[in-house]
């Protein structure tokens, strides 16, 4: 299990100050896949990956 939150300034996310988060099960190489993902599709986000 990964909590992965995702941090944004994009206006559609000020109600939640900009901060997204979710719990999910994931194994190592999905983790991987999706901040490579995150990181070239949404350049405006930082994202922080933690383990469970």
């Amino acid at each position: 299990m990964f909590t992965v939150t995702a941090f944004s300034n994009d206006f559609q996310y000020t109600p939640t100050r900009g901060v997204v988060y979710v719990v999910t099960d994931m194994t190592e190489e999905q983790k991987d896949r999706l901040v490579a993902r995150e990181a070239e599709e949404n350049p405006g986000f930082w994202l922080k990956v933690e383990a469970q």
